[in-house]
């Protein structure tokens, strides 16, 4: 039985709502994106160096420096985590995957993340950083293999109609998230290396990115629910398929 569920999928897929609902199940915990006790995601976080000195509350650290979160009055020092140069985000993050697994595969409970398996390494690899799409694999192939004794399952909630969904939830979301979300997408180097700009450059970022995630997914070693949620069913799909799963076993 998985001990990890991880919930993949667009900006605006559904992922949160999805997650929360299936975290509902008993002895499940779900940690959103930027949850301040996740596990393994580390947002708003800098990486300083060993020798480094600098306020702020440790919350990880390896051999090399430490992980550190800092209240609105410290002063930063260090680097954002995922504003490091592919490789050395590559690096810290699989410790932290590791130091995970290593904390969790002899206890009870299931673990729900959303983003942090496919979203966050092809959004710092490919959409921020422009990486050889190779890289950005074989780094999250790493990982799966290292969430092997957890018998993960990835549900990816996959938009059909990425325009017209990007479009809605565009339209729903406040004027900052709007400026920023775009921005973002549009400004770094993926978009810069391909002539992307505007909302119609970013959907189509995302298409590609989408395009990229399923690619992948399918050559994964991890059980794969993949689930069409443009009209927001994926759940209802999702426990229809539990529902059969178990009446198979208690057949066999």
């Amino acid at each position: 039985m998985s001990k990890l569920w991880l919930i993949e999928g667009l900006p605006g897929s559904g992922k949160t709502t999805f997650a929360e609902t299936l975290a509902a199940t008993p002895g499940y915990t779900f940690y959103s994106e930027i949850d301040a006790s996740h596990p393994v995601d580390v947002h708003d976080v800098y990486w300083v160096d060993a020798d480094g000195m600098t306020e702020g509350e440790v919350i990880d650290q390896d051999g090399n420096g430490r992980f550190i979160r800092y209240r609105p009055n410290e002063r930063r020092s260090g680097v954002d985590v995922y504003e490091l140069p592919f490789d050395i985000h590559v690096e810290l993050m699989i410790g932290r995957w590791r130091r995970f697994v290593e904390r969790v595969k002899g206890e009870d409970g299931t673990y729900v993340f959303e983003c942090a398996f496919l979203q966050n390494p092809f959004t710092i690899g490919m959409v921020a950083q422009d990486v050889p799409n190779k890289q950005i694999e074989a780094y999250i192939e790493t990982v799966a293999d290292l969430l092997a004794p957890l018998d993960p399952t990835v549900v990816y909630l996959e938009t059909v109609d990425v325009p017209t969904v990007f479009r809605d939830v565009y339209a729903e979301r406040p004027t900052e998230w709007q400026r920023g979300f775009v921005e973002y997408y549009t400004t770094r180097a993926y978009a810069q290396a391909n002539g992307l700009d505007g909302i119609e450059g970013t959907i189509q970022l995302l298409k590609d990115r989408q395009r990229r995630e399923l690619s992948l997914l399918e050559r994964l070693p991890v059980r794969t629910i993949r689930l069409v949620n443009d009209e927001r069913g994926a759940f209802e799909a999702l426990d229809a398929l539990r529902s059969r799963e178990e009446a198979d076993h208690a057949d066999t």
